[in-house]
């Protein structure tokens, strides 16, 4: 039962060490930060008697308790004895951070397998080797030698824990935060559709997302993905899609890389989204955690800069979308709050002096209209009229609060002075917001894509 992974009640963390040097310090380290956490933590160390004021043992066997979790961090070579150890204890589920194995050499695949092999034979389940552990930010369980993410509602698998490593920073950036994460490293056991379908049962991870280089068994994983994309949103990215990377694959986890195109068809067909760069697969995965989805695809883009607007549109259109027409009854509603030389057209123009009560105003209206779906603010700082760069963002979220976040919006707020300001405002208020225009038409774009997806 994968769930076990994320909800031990004993972990022993065998090679656990006060040397901040050593990973085995990393991971007693990060499960100790968190002083609520209902786990009991069981040291196990040949050199001391205590870390970090915890009872230390010479050994796994010795420990009093069941263990749900044992975290493995000790020399390769010692790894086979140390599972031995696990599987006569027997614990329950068994994490093997030391890497040097199938990414290494014919034999270290062997080796592997063959301790995966015992496992199975024994009803123990096992992640890794060659991983950095996994989290469940829902318990404060971080059971591995990374950071810590902010807490949200993602789920993510990763073939890579570096590559994990990164994208926890790079979502905490954009105010993103996991629920559940998982390396599986090199994979010999536990599979991405096993986790995968733990995370579709999962409450609290509402989007999905999964960094693959290789998928040992498609069709389970292909069958996993059309099972849970009705439900949740999954976002996928794949390492590996030309030669070089294949090859680059292969010497990271001792596996043989997919098939890109193949591997693309069959998650295009399941429903999920599958990203062909890194700031895309950020992108998704802010759009499906912020977002509503829409009830069609009439968009409507305001700026106070003709060129954001125009960029937008450009961007749009390379996506297959299109700006909806105005109609005559919001025309009318929107010339309150304009001057009278501007175009009554999408995109909707204001001019550079626009200012928070300018954009509160329209894009209430475009809101609140019933012949658009979609509306996209545009923003770049006005260096004068002592504006502050969030103020017209501030005016932007206002009117989608008081329009109860029915309809996606989606801030393009181009790069300027005081953006700092406009990133706080984003965190406080729980509100997305892309930065260029392909940003924010490839978020556009994966939303109206999902929406027509569960209408078919």
């Amino acid at each position: 039962m994968t769930k076990l992974f994320f909800y031990p009640k004993t972990i022993a963390v065998i090679g656990a060490t006060e040397d901040p040097s050593k990973f085995g310090n990393a991971v007693t380290t990060n499960l100790l930060d968190n002083p609520n956490l209902e786990a009991e933590l069981f040291p196990i160390s040949r050199s001391n008697d205590k870390i970090y004021g915890l009872q230390a043992y010479k050994s796994l066997l010795d420990v009093p308790k069941d263990i749900d979790l044992a975290i493995v961090l000790v020399p390769a070579k010692v790894v086979p004895f140390i599972v031995d150890q696990c599987i006569q204890k027997p614990v329950k589920r068994i994490i093997v951070v030391t890497a040097g194995f199938g990414e290494i050499n014919e034999e270290g695949k062997q080796i592997e397998q063959e301790m995966a092999r015992k496992c199975r034979a024994a009803g123990i389940r096992m992640i890794g080797p060659n991983c950095v552990g996994i989290q469940n930010v829902d318990i404060g369980m971080n059971a591995s030698f990374i950071q810590s993410p902010i807490k949200g509602n993602i789920s993510m698998v990763s073939q890579s824990g570096s590559f994990g490593c990164a994208m926890i920073d790079g979502m905490r950036w954009n105010n993103l935060g996991l629920s559940k994460f998982a390396n599986i490293g090199n994979g010999v056991d536990l599979t991405f559709d096993e986790i995968l379908h733990y995370f579709k049962e999962d409450e609290n991870s509402k989007v999905l997302s999964v960094y693959t280089e290789a998928v040992k068994n498609g069709k389970s994983f292909y069958q996993e993905l059309k099972a849970i994309t009705p439900v949740k949103p999954v976002v996928v990215l794949k390492g590996g899609r030309t030669q070089a990377g294949m090859a680059a694959a292969g010497s990271h986890t001792g596996s043989l890389a997919s098939n890109y195109t193949v591997l693309k068809a069959a998650v295009d067909q399941s429903g999920a989204v599958m990203c062909e760069k890194m700031e895309d697969y950020v992108t998704a995965l802010k759009t499906f955690s912020l977002l509503p989805l829409p009830k069609g695809n009439r968009i409507a883009v305001l700026t106070n800069s003709g060129g954001a607007g125009v960029l937008y549109s450009d961007n749009a259109e390379e996506q297959g979308l299109k700006l909806a027409p105005f109609s005559d009854s919001l025309i009318e509603k929107l010339k309150p709050y304009l001057i009278d030389l501007v175009q009554k057209v999408n995109p909707l123009d204001m001019i550079a002096g626009a200012n928070e009560d300018t954009y509160y105003q329209v894009t209430k209206v475009m809101l609140e209209d019933p012949e658009i779906d979609i509306v996209i603010p545009c923003g770049v700082y006005p260096p004068f009229l002592g504006m502050k760069f969030e103020n017209n963002f501030s005016g932007m979220i206002k009117a989608w609060n008081e329009t109860g976040r029915k309809k996606p919006m989606l801030p393009l707020l181009v790069f300027g002075s005081g953006y700092e300001g406009v990133v706080d405002l984003a965190i406080k208020e729980n509100v997305a917001f892309f930065s260029t225009p392909h940003e924010a038409a490839y978020a556009t774009k994966i939303l109206i894509d999902r929406m027509n997806f569960l209408l078919r």
